[in-house]
């Protein structure tokens, strides 16, 4: 298996997205690389809330660092599955970030997105 180097990258693009979007409540910045498919019950109100229950318990989010991969990861639904694992640091906790992604046509996409 590779060393997941360009997948890592991808991840992290997406992540950095992501964390803008959480900052900011940007939901369409949040959901721009998931598939519709997988987007299926997750609203703009849904997203707000989530944003601001995270933002009560973290605080906000003042950086990251890699912790590695689940390499060969299959979820059953996607092909091409990577999930890369980042400690977040946040303003009053650290946490644990995970950023889901898989290829289809050619095109990476989120399929899992979590602060844990």
């Amino acid at each position: 298996m590779s060393d997941l180097k360009d997948e890592k990258a991808i991840a992290e693009a997406f992540l950095k997205e992501m964390l803008v979007a959480d900052d900011t409540g940007n939901y369409d910045l949040f959901v721009k690389h998931y598939e519709a498919k997988d987007l299926v019950g997750f609203s703009i109100e849904r997203f707000k809330n989530d944003i601001k229950h995270m933002q009560v318990r973290n605080g906000m989010n003042l950086g990251y660092d890699y912790l590695g991969a689940l390499k060969g990861y299959l979820d059953g639904v996607h092909d091409s599955c990577y999930r890369f694992v980042w400690k977040g640091l946040y303003e009053k906790r650290e946490a644990m970030i995970v950023i889901g992604i898989h290829r289809k046509n050619g095109i990476w996409y989120v399929n899992e997105s979590s602060v844990r």
